[in-house]
């Protein structure tokens, strides 16, 4: 028997290192393109250091190639880092095929037609309400809150009302998660989320009025897929001082038929939530 063969490390050996190394080395690109999920639209090397624990030569070589491939683009002057066109090609990929996307999009334009609202579609992530799809209406006000921003479910309507429709355990967990005064008027305490929660689940909507931005009120509503298992948020925009409580009213009718419609298309045989009583003549 040849020893030295024998001992000798085989091409497997060779080669599961150089895998491993692979997969760290795309792994923390990834760390580091995902820096840029939050609002904030210029980083610099430092601040993107800072964030994932590497040191600033790794980053810059990263950003190099991150640049290279078109996702991300850099400032000439600042020199500073922001997403690129072909993140945004990739991102739009998913709004035009995803499931609930296709479902909502034309329920959602014949509500703001119906309506004239802002039109909004939510879904969860990571502990998170994703503010996914905006149809602005002709009584849109510009509040900073655009597609592709989050806030924690408990601060917004359309994250209270997807707590509200939650296995026990899971919602019992996100209640636990701090919010965060976004305004003077946000509701922070967590027994006084719990409780619009709670209302949530027995009529179906919320209602948040000033505790996004000033001057915004939402209303939102929840859909559901197969199995009545909640998948996201619809919810309508809308000056906050602007609408009388019978058109509060009407607008949740109004939501309701266009979730159930929406719900029904995702497999949600029957929409779990009782619609308001007809408005009386």
């Amino acid at each position: 028997m040849n020893h030295a063969a024998a001992n000798a490390p085989s091409l497997e050996d060779d080669a599961a290192p150089s895998q491993m190394e692979y997969m760290k080395s795309l792994r923390t690109g990834l760390r580091v393109l995902l820096c840029f999920e939050n609002s904030k639209r210029d980083q610099g090397v430092t601040d993107i250091a800072l964030r994932t624990g590497l040191a600033k030569s790794q980053v810059s070589k990263i950003m190099s190639a991150l640049v290279d491939s078109g996702l991300v683009e850099q400032d000439p002057a600042t020199r500073t880092y922001h997403i690129g066109q072909r993140s945004y090609l990739l991102g739009s990929r998913y709004t035009t095929y995803d499931t609930l996307c296709q479902a909502a999009t034309p329920v959602m334009r014949e509500l703001l037609n119906s309506t004239g609202h802002s039109i909004r579609l939510s879904i969860p992530h990571r502990d998170q309400s994703l503010y996914l799809i905006g149809l602005e209406g002709p009584q849109f006000i510009d509040t900073g809150w655009h597609s592709g921003n989050c806030v924690p479910m408990g601060g917004s309507s359309a994250g209270r009302i997807l707590i509200a429709f939650m296995e026990p355990a899971e919602r019992e967990r996100i209640l636990d998660i701090p919010v965060p005064a976004l305004t003077a008027e946000t509701v922070t305490d967590r027994a006084e989320i719990a409780k619009i929660v709670q209302q949530g689940r027995e009529t179906g909507y919320v209602v948040q009025r000033n505790e996004t931005s000033i001057g915004l009120g939402v209303i939102s509503v929840p859909l559901f897929k197969e199995n009545q298992k909640v998948i996201g948020a619809l919810g309508a925009a809308f000056p906050a001082h602007f609408l009388s409580a019978k058109e509060e009213q009407d607008l949740i009718r109004a939501l309701h038929a266009s979730a159930r419609s929406i719900s029904q298309r995702l497999g949600c045989a029957v929409y779990p939530v009782r619609a308001l009583p007809p408005a009386s003549s």
